[in-house]
């Protein structure tokens, strides 16, 4: 006899942690009204008891079938090397980045079946995107169903290599309650898709939109019953794209992929970041470095500092953090001769890349100071280091692998661990 019970618990929608009853505030996260009802079902057998469990000798579990390569370098590169049979990966990302179009040349370039779950675009859409792209995607399947239940038994007679759910905000299970998109929705089909790309050792893809926050939309939870997340950034107006892993069971979590987006699709740029010394810059314009898992990346600072025309100075930054921006900002007026409180600071990172790594204190602060004095840096100069309130400068244990590959294409890097901050200026821009 099989009995049904009935539970409601209610779920953060910000860190997907679940409690027993409603309160105004999560007492995980500490985010104000969001915590979302969620009625649960669940079956069990014999009269309320569970099946036995199996035991299972991890010396007589089959090995795991090797990974296999998607063909494009910079994916597989963020993956680990490939992709594995059974492995279940989150794809998020803003709204026209690009992740339909990197998915799809994705499954154009592996070899055997794949499935395409068109959840968001008719069958039309896609293969006027194939013939745009000019890919060979004669054993790509399409299922054009938004219920998983009409398709997913299917899988076992297609054998497909690679699942691809666009997106799994659009697909639903006609056996649980709540609207697509919903908390019960989005986690019920995740879990249903995952147990079936489990047992057919089947690679998936699962797209997901992105919220406000830059999260994907829907229960967090979803970023830990997959075996990988990764995410597909970039800035309107500018061709390059950066692949990041935040989580990966298979493979590394610190490598970035990056592409160029071009009529034909989303291009490997495996030379991204490859920025040789110049004899000279303009003022304002500093270079440094950062690694991004197994590789190197030179990348420029560009710095406006300008006499405010307003009371309140304004602070502007793309690609960089704007708070960051502001305490060194407040450091080098502080603790240096260049007083910035009464002007405007933009700051620029090139090829819409985005900044995050301290290291790259002092080439900000060294592009600010160029620029408010109008004196350039030597484009065969590359400041590395991190400050503090002090002023003073830290290099991570880290620095030593930048600085090595640094010097090989022929940057020069100044010594400027035992300087305060105004031996620093002096040193590099003659103040």
């Amino acid at each position: 006899m099989e009995m049904k019970k009935n539970s409601t618990v209610f779920i953060c929608s910000r860190c997907g942690n679940e409690f027993s009853r409603w309160s105004g505030k999560c007492q995980m996260c500490g985010e104000w009204n969001a915590l979302k009802e969620l009625k649960i079902e669940s079956e069990n057998l014999k009269g309320g008891q569970a099946e036995k469990a199996k035991p299972l000798r991890l010396s007589d579990i089959k090995d795991r079938k090797e990974r296999f390569k998607s063909g494009i370098g910079e994916f597989d590169l963020v993956l680990g090397g490939g992709m594995v049979p059974g492995e279940v990966m989150l794809l998020g990302g803003e709204p026209g980045i690009g992740k339909s179009t990197l998915v799809w040349q994705v499954a154009c370039e592996i070899p055997g079946k794949i499935v395409y779950v068109a959840g968001e675009e008719s069958p039309d859409q896609i293969k006027l995107r194939a013939r745009r792209l000019g890919k060979n995607f004669s054993q790509i399947i399409v299922f054009d169903d938004q219920d998983i239940n009409s398709w997913l038994n299917q899988l076992e007679n297609i054998k497909p290599r690679l699942l691809i759910i666009d997106s799994i905000q659009t697909v639903y299970d006609s056996g649980a309650s709540g609207s697509a998109g919903g908390l019960v929705q989005v986690k019920e089909s995740a879990l249903k898709i995952i147990r079936a790309a489990k047992k057919h050792s089947v690679a998936t893809i699962l797209i997901g939109h992105v919220t406000k926050e830059g999260e994907v939309a829907g229960p967090r939870m979803l970023e830990h019953l997959v075996d990988a997340v990764f995410y597909l950034e970039g800035e309107r107006g500018v061709s390059e794209r950066f692949l990041r892993s935040q989580k990966n069971r298979f493979g590394p979590t610190d490598e970035m992929g990056v592409f160029r987006l071009t009529a034909e699709g989303l291009i490997s740029a495996s030379d991204f970041g490859r920025i040789k010394p110049d004899q000279q810059l303009p003022p304002g314009v500093v270079r440094t470095a950062v690694i991004e898992g197994s590789r190197v990346y030179f990348v420029e600072v560009q710095a406006l500092v300008q006499k405010s025309g307003f009371g309140f100075p304004r602070r502007n930054a793309v690609g960089y953090d704007l708070n960051r921006l502001q305490m060194l900002s407040a450091v080098l007026s502080r603790r240096s001769q260049v007083n910035l409180s009464e002007h405007d600071i933009y700051i620029n990172i090139s090829d819409g890349y985005r900044l995050k790594d301290p290291i790259a204190d002092l080439a900000v602060m060294t592009a600010m100071a160029s620029s408010y004095i109008d004196r350039p840096v030597d484009g065969d100069i590359l400041l590395l280091g991190e400050l503090d309130l002090a002023g003073r400068v830290h290099l991570p244990e880290a620095s030593k692998r930048i600085i090595k590959a640094a010097h090989k294409i022929g940057y020069k890097i100044p010594a400027v661990s035992n300087l305060n901050l105004n031996q620093i200026l002096k040193k590099i821009l003659g103040l």
